[in-house]
């Protein structure tokens, strides 16, 4: 019933944000502002879930315009983007549901792409300090495991191959059928070193929003 709620609920906030699509090809990356690199690298098929509700689910709304180029009531704005903390369904939430309550304010879960984006989500009363919370990345495919973000995806489809010469961040290991997500702390020892994840368990939710 949960599910099916949220599906519906879904469904009317896609066509919402659809309707105030000002560029055409989001599905390339288009859009400019926070849409640039949207969509360009998305997760293959064998990306889905294996436990608790992330069973057989995989990342696959498509944002839109839909801040009309003003951040929401709390919302903060860095550089195209909009960003927030957010525990409407609890401060600890599993993976899906965490991307889906970003899904329905128009955005995805937070995927750092720079080090200032990143310092900048940390040190804004976004991140909740002393705490663990959901990135946006997650999935290798190709079977086994690996260490290396520059392998994995994320739920905006940016390339993590770009992102990772940015970064260069530390990952624990990461495969599609145990530990497919990761994690980040605020502190600045551990903002960079991910940890891994089961997806249905509970972590907070950082929601990024592009205008």
């Amino acid at each position: 019933m949960f599910w099916a709620t949220l599906v519906a609920a879904l469904a009317v906030a896609t066509h919402a944000a659809s309707s105030n699509i000002i560029c055409s090809d989001f599905g390339k990356g288009g859009g400019g502002g926070g849409f640039a690199g949207y969509y360009q690298r998305m997760a293959p098929e064998n990306c889905r879930g294996r436990h608790g509700d992330m069973a057989n689910w995989r990342p696959t709304f498509r944002s839109a315009r839909s801040m009309g180029g003003t951040c929401k009531h709390g919302f903060r704005k860095y550089n195209g983007k909009c960003y927030k903390y957010l525990e409407d369904w609890g401060a600890g939430i599993s993976f899906r549901k965490a991307e889906t309550l970003c899904n329905m304010n128009g955005g995805h879960l937070y995927v750092p792409n720079d080090m200032a984006e990143h310092r900048f989500v940390e040190s804004n009363q976004v991140a909740i300090h002393h705490a663990w919370h959901w990135l946006g990345i997650w999935c290798f495919p190709k079977g086994g495991e690996s260490r290396n973000p520059a392998e994995f995806y994320t739920v905006t489809g940016e390339d993590m191959r770009v992102i990772q010469k940015k970064l260069n961040a530390q990952a624990d290991p990461i495969d599609n059928h145990n530990r497919p997500c990761l994690l980040f702390h605020p502190r600045h020892d551990r903002s960079l070193k991910w940890h891994h994840q089961h997806g249905h368990e509970g972590q907070r939710t950082i929601c990024e929003v592009p205008l």
